[in-house]
């Protein structure tokens, strides 16, 4: 699918349930509100039969430069200490693994947002538990690349869709979740990024650190 001025969650095909019947919600939704400081809304989305697909939302009060800077002082999200990042991956991941083990479904995140006070970053899973094990990372080059793609602090980001692919690697996803290099590789490749100066959508390669032309495309599950 390819990238539009209306915006990326106007795209998902997908119907959300705000209360699944799925145990533990209210404590997992009330510790991730402790870790984030925000307003959590968790819904299930019906893309899947026989499991628990979460798509999250997290209403932080904050602009996305407060947040990036809290988040490199270590005092935002509540993340797990280095030496664990590559064992649970995140704070979110261990919220996560205790959910699983209240309940007999899979459970699966399959979006997580945040909505700041003046953009929106928004997540989708690619590979099975793929959100949940690449957050810090992903959080991390948000704040490495941040003063890239602003332009240094002068251009407004309103919307940042992750990740974002070239056509034919799409093709390749079904067998990737068994390459931990692929799938690292997958969330900090392409971002589509909405500034309010553009008529649409533009992509920002990572490796580069600048914006590339050509037609990628969403993950649409």
């Amino acid at each position: 699918m390819t990238m539009q001025r209306n915006g990326f969650k106007k795209n998902l095909n997908i119907r959300l349930d705000e209360n699944p019947p799925i145990n533990g919600l209210d404590n997992f939704k009330r510790n991730l509100e402790k870790d984030f400081y925000s307003k959590v809304l968790v819904r299930s989305c019906s893309c899947t039969d026989g499991g628990g697909n979460l798509v999250i939302s997290v209403e932080c009060p904050l602009v996305l430069g407060e947040l990036l800077f809290h988040l490199e002082k270590g005092n935002w999200g509540n993340e797990v200490s280095k030496e664990n990042i590559g064992r649970n991956g995140s704070s979110l991941a261990q919220r996560v693994s205790e959910l699983r083990m209240e309940n007999e479904i899979a459970i699966e995140i399959e979006e997580l947002n945040f909505q700041l006070k003046d953009s929106t970053l928004v997540i989708k899973r690619i590979f099975p538990q793929s959100i949940e094990k690449e957050l810090h990372q992903i959080l991390e080059a948000l704040g490495k690349h941040y003063i890239h793609f602003s332009k240094g602090l002068n251009k407004a980001v309103y919307e940042i869709f992750i990740p974002v692919f070239e056509e034919e690697f799409t093709k390749k996803l079904p067998k990737a979740d068994t390459d931990p290099e692929i799938l690292q590789q997958t969330y900090l490749r392409y971002w589509g990024l909405y500034f309010d100066s553009e008529e649409d959508a533009v992509i920002y390669d990572l490796s580069r650190r600048s914006f590339i032309s050509g037609d990628l495309h969403m993950l649409n599950h």
